[in-house]
């Protein structure tokens, strides 16, 4: 899991987490935006994309259908990714250590809920726990 640069012409940099719309699909590569920046229209790299089941709203916008757990999972390594770099730089040696370690129990637990072969109990409980992680964390 990588952001993307966007270093070709024409390249559209992404973020892990970015939403997209793709128009259309070559050889490999999508044409579209991030949802961010509707105005900003680029190419990347298919392999760089996770397809997301969505829905057409009334006013021509997609809307990925997304599990609101793994969606406040995704926001929040979003947000905690800035203060580990920032610990990084800082050389808060412990706190880096410790947030590494729930950011990747955290990842992990994501994963689990996006393959969907999880039980409905076991679904049930590690939603549980990434809430009670994510309120540790916070």
């Amino acid at each position: 899991v990588y952001n993307w640069k966007g270093d070709t012409r024409f390249g559209l940099p992404l973020e892990i987490g970015d939403t997209v719309q793709i128009h259309e699909e070559c050889l490999g590569w999508y044409r579209g935006f991030a949802t961010k920046n509707r105005n900003v229209k680029g190419i990347f790299p298919v392999s760089y994309i996770f397809i997301k089941p969505s829905k057409v709203d009334h006013g021509e916008s997609v809307l990925p259908i997304e599990d609101p757990v793994v969606r406040e999972v995704t926001l929040v390594l979003r947000e905690w990714g800035n203060i580990w770099k920032r610990l990084y730089v800082e050389r808060e040696n412990f706190k880096f250590s410790n947030l590494r370690k729930v950011m990747r129990d955290l990842l992990d637990w994501r994963r689990q809920l996006l393959t969907g072969t999880l039980t409905q109990d076991q679904t049930r409980e590690l939603k549980l726990k990434i809430t009670a992680k994510i309120d540790w964390g916070n």
